[in-house]
């Protein structure tokens, strides 16, 4: 695994990490570190992914998500709900599944290049306008090396 990948990887685990100890009480961390979706709620038929952004919400217009994320949700999810978090440096973001909102038009093979060899995946856009700002402020850390940061981004 290149130095680009380990690092996203450790981003990642840190806004998870983030992520877990502000509603622990109420979701838990996936059984398998290999599943699809990031956490569960610990009593409903939630399921939560988490992605971690090192930008700002407005730094761009739509985010792609794994198809394997959506297909999970309906095959062992079946009347419960899926929401995709997103963090970025200025908050806390959230988009709630509806199936009227995924269109196989923003649906799409991509290839990214940037972590030493090709991944390729197919996706699901999501408009930036479909997201809602959650109410806990929970932010991405700017600085990777300062764990402190991370707990000084809780503002509520």
């Amino acid at each position: 695994m290149n130095k680009r990948k380990v690092n996203d990887l450790s981003f990642g685990t840190k806004c998870e990490n983030l992520f877990l100890s502000k509603f622990k009480y109420i979701i838990k961390k996936s059984d398998n570190e290999m599943d699809e979706i990031d956490f569960k709620h610990k009593t409903k038929k939630i399921l939560y992914e988490l992605k971690s952004r090192k930008y700002d919400f407005e730094d761009c217009n739509d985010w792609k998500v794994s198809m394997n994320k959506l297909v999970y949700h309906q095959k062992y999810n079946k009347g419960g709900k899926f929401f995709v978090y997103m963090m970025f440096h200025n908050g806390l973001y959230y988009w709630k599944y509806d199936e009227k909102q995924v269109h196989k038009k923003d649906c799409e093979w991509a290839v990214r290049v940037d972590r030493g060899k090709k991944e390729r995946n197919f996706y699901f856009n999501i408009k930036r306008e479909l997201f809602k700002k959650s109410k806990y402020n929970l932010c991405s850390p700017k600085d990777m090396s300062n764990v402190k940061h991370i707990k000084e981004c809780l503002i509520d």
